[in-house]
């Protein structure tokens, strides 16, 4: 199996689910399919070539798994994936293809290695709620679609609107009968469509997680991450503003200093219709708070409990196996002088900002 970080999400789904590309259904015959059956979710887009969307049939399989891709990976190592097929990106023009969907309770963006798999998690830990932790769809595919491959901006059209609705829709769809919310957790560099999403749902109470950029880019140049990935090509250009010409001559760090800084000041530039989490504030003792306050929220207090649970483990051990340990100490010291100053060179005084933020959950 490829590493899900070198591969675009459709590849990774035409790896798993070999065929899957051969069996194309009619938008007629697709949409009636879609809205008859609960289990069938979007699997991953492909922007190529007009667009298409994969999709399969997962039943009643809750989303635990600490990313959307992961979940389809499992599945489709046990064979649980059934009657997968393609599709255009037609269906998403039409209203008749999800009516039953939860619209999302919460919309979570984030840097990136901030905790926002922690707090997904913990959302997830109840039967009750639909977490969409980094959608496959999501993660590239609609907006690679939407920008011909980042060649222009995501015009929020009312058609465009409406298809990422749609989209998300077919995501947060009940397939237990006990679902009462959903929430969508972004992969980090969607910050920089949260005007695009703030469109489509206004009214949704959005959170934006940060951290210590120095921290979080200790942990991607450890452990890579998909927007590096993505500095070998024209999506680059787009996550920092910068020409080609320019990104070749930086390094990983600068590199990821100008994405993280942009993230930065897109969430600053909002106005009350955001909130804002700093890691350090991410604890179970002030998790409630975090989903009142933050999210906006109000769970059944039997929901609490089992939330609180995933605070014992690593978040991103699906397994419940590894405790987790504070490695911010660890983090700091990784970083060279030099790199740190390029970092508060391109990130000088915006975790300051947002920090002191009247919109910051714990200000």
């Amino acid at each position: 199996m490829p590493e899900l970080y070198a591969l675009p999400d459709h590849d990774v789904v035409n790896e798993l689910l070999p065929g899957i590309q051969d069996t194309r259904l009619e938008t007629a015959d697709a949409i009636n399919r879609i809205a008859a059956n609960k289990g069938i979710v979007p699997l991953a887009i492909n922007h190529n070539d007009g667009g298409s969307i994969y999709w399969g049939d997962i039943g009643t399989h809750v989303y635990r798994e600490w990313q959307y891709m992961f979940t389809v990976q499992n599945l489709a190592d046990r064979g649980e994936i059934k009657d997968p097929f393609v599709t255009d990106m037609d269906v998403l023009r039409s209203d008749d293809i999800i009516a039953d969907s939860l619209s999302p309770s919460g919309l979570i963006f984030h840097i990136s290695r901030c905790g926002s798999t922690l707090l997904g998690k913990a959302l997830a830990r109840t039967p009750h709620h639909i977490v969409i932790n980094q959608g496959g769809p999501l993660q590239r595919g609609f907006w690679a679609w939407l920008t011909d491959d980042f060649a222009k901006e995501a015009e929020a059209s009312e058609e465009n609107l409406a298809m990422f609705r749609r989209l998300v829709g077919a995501m947060t769809r009940p397939r237990t009968g006990i679902e009462t919310a959903s929430f969508m957790k972004f992969i980090s560099w969607n910050a920089l469509y949260m005007d695009f999403v703030h469109q489509a749902y206004p009214d949704t109470p959005t959170l934006f997680l940060y951290r210590d950029p120095v921290e979080v880019i200790a942990s991607v140049l450890k452990e890579t991450t998909a927007v590096l990935v993505a500095k070998d090509h024209r999506q680059a250009e787009f996550l920092t503003g910068r020409t080609k010409a320019e990104i070749a001559n930086m390094s990983d760090v600068e590199f990821l200093a100008i994405c993280f800084s942009r993230y930065f000041e897109t969430a600053l530039s909002r106005t009350d219709d955001i909130k804002m989490l700093n890691y350090t504030n991410i604890n179970a003792g002030r998790f409630p708070d975090i989903v009142d306050l933050g999210l906006e929220y109000s769970p059944d207090p039997t929901d609490m409990a089992p939330m609180l649970e995933q605070f014992n483990f690593h978040s991103k051990d699906d397994g419940d196996s590894a405790k987790f340990q504070d490695d911010s100490a660890t983090k700091q010291k990784a970083i060279t002088d030099q790199d740190r100053q390029l970092i508060e060179k391109q990130c000088a005084g915006l975790v300051d900002r947002l920090d002191a933020s009247p919109y910051n959950v714990f200000k």
